[in-house]
């Protein structure tokens, strides 16, 4: 190397000895051509040297990597986030985003259905064109598309099989089911058991659920098929632009707009337009606010780790860490001192800790009231049927809530309630709530039912991360 770096200046000197008008005329036109395609950034592939190099770098880094043993010092959450197409959850996107660059692995998965030769097409299309969406969009993530019958298969695929050696995914990361009552309750069960089949993979499991909701790609699956080339010039689609850009979050506040098919623009309803507010959230400089971390179980630290990381990064420094945990009203001095012992021998900064000892208290009779009514078109009514009647339509609809079922968890149920009470009480203006996900016994507890408990927890909240370990531990005392 460094002789070829002589022999180059060598070269150098001896073009001025020969002519130095023509080598300085030479300089100056090179020069110049570097910084005309700098400043382009042509999309062209050279084919240069540094790309080999960079591959063979990051396949022996990776080849040596897999040798190295597990350690709780180094673990980082490498996150499998189900965005479906990167785009169309920004907000989902954005957050996960928040706390795993530069330190963690994401991978955007995309689970593709439907005849297989159609949706071949669009995976192998899909595969380049958001790869290419993420970076230009400078988020560090990789797209990884797959397809199969259901999304509980395509996200076992995913799961088995996303990533390389140690870099593999570690975490799933999925958005809350917000039409679950209103949807056909085969999905709800694809979606629990969805969340079933990550703590049988070892993996983790964040549920992150806004009140506006996620899913934007109602407003903007025009804009893909135009940007595609694929619309003809009869129809009448109406197209929303979302700007993702910097500038989005200097303009943030104000209304966004569609056009039709003449260029007129037309203003959102108020559910779009708040939508599409929250859909940029992330993105903005968080402020001096808090991020509430509500730490009911110990399932090796991940609801702490992942807050942790979220205040380091530069948006979201100016937030501090509240911790609320559960007690004894004639112990909460002493369980305070002994958590901000255990946060200070963890290294993690917080504002306040609260204990609270009335957590558990019975909720409010109303809200008892309102998740009866909720859960009521879900219930079997066993006792008001023929045993075999009620065998027969439990074994056709699993998810069906039985009414021992009910009886049997009762306590657990009115928990929930309780909690979102208190959320209410003590969180409503944090920035992210991150609170530990509460975890059914597969089988025992159905569908509907625990779909219910989520929807009571984390109602009517700001951001709220629900988050469950696998049991490995991701924090240690030593550093």
């Amino acid at each position: 190397m460094w002789v070829s770096l002589l022999g180059a200046l060598l070269c150098c000197g001896v073009m001025f000895v020969i002519n130095w008008q023509a080598a300085l005329l030479t300089y100056v036109i090179v020069i110049g051509l570097y910084i005309y395609v700098t400043y382009k950034k042509p999309d062209v592939n050279w084919g240069s040297s540094t790309q080999a190099l960079t591959y063979l770098n990051a396949l022996q880094h990776t080849i040596r990597l897999a040798g190295v043993e597990d350690h709780v010092k180094n673990f980082r959450p490498q996150c499998l986030v189900l965005t479906g197409a990167p785009n169309a959850r920004p907000a989902l996107l954005h957050l996960v985003h928040a706390f795993t660059k530069n330190v963690g692995l994401m991978i955007c998965g995309h689970v593709h259905m439907g005849p297989r030769r159609q949706a071949m097409k669009e995976l192998l299309t899909d595969q380049a064109r958001y790869q290419r969406w993420l970076i230009k969009n400078k988020t560090k993530a990789f797209y990884s598309p797959v397809h199969a019958e259901d999304l509980r298969d395509g996200a076992q695929y995913l799961m088995q099989a996303a990533g390389l050696g140690r870099m593999r995914p570690n975490t799933l990361v999925v958005g809350f089911k917000n039409n679950w009552i209103q949807s056909d309750m085969k999905d709800v069960e694809t979606y629990i058991n969805l969340l079933h089949d990550a703590f049988d993979f070892q993996y983790g499991v964040v549920v992150i659920r806004m009140r506006e909701g996620l899913d934007i790609s109602h407003l903007q699956g025009q804009e893909e098929l135009l940007s595609s080339q694929e619309k003809s010039p009869g129809t009448k689609d109406i197209v929303v632009n979302v700007d993702y850009s910097k500038k989005a979050e200097a303009e943030s506040s104000k209304p966004f707009s569609r056009k039709d098919s003449k260029g007129q623009s037309v203003a959102l309803n108020t559910a779009d337009q708040r939508l599409l507010d929250a859909s940029l959230q992330f993105q903005k400089k968080q402020g001096k606010s808090t991020v509430d971390v509500w730490w009911l179980f110990d399932d090796g630290g991940l609801t702490l780790l992942i807050p942790y990381l979220l205040t380091t990064k530069k948006k979201w420094k100016d937030c501090k860490i509240r911790v609320f945990i559960g007690g004894k009203i004639n112990r909460i001095d002493h369980d305070r001192r002994a958590m901000a012992t255990l946060l200070s021998k963890f290294r993690i900064d917080f504002s306040d800790i609260m204990v609270l000892g009335d957590i558990n208290t019975k909720p409010k009779k109303e809200n008892v009231a309102a998740f009866e009514e909720m859960i009521e078109p879900f219930r079997l009514h066993e006792d008001e049927k023929e045993q075999d009647v009620a065998d027969k339509m439990k074994e056709e609809e699993p998810w069906r809530i039985t009414d021992n079922e009910i009886e049997l968890y009762k306590t657990k149920t009115h928990r929930q309630i309780r909690l979102n009470e208190l959320l209410k009480e003590h969180s409503s203006t944090a920035n992210v709530i991150v609170m530990s996900l509460p975890v059914a016994r597969k089988g025992a507890v159905s569908s509907a039912l625990y779909m219910a408990w989520l929807e009571a927890l984390s109602k009517d909240l700001p951001p709220i991360l629900l988050v469950r370990g696998n049991h490995q531990s991701v924090l240690t005392f030593y550093s």
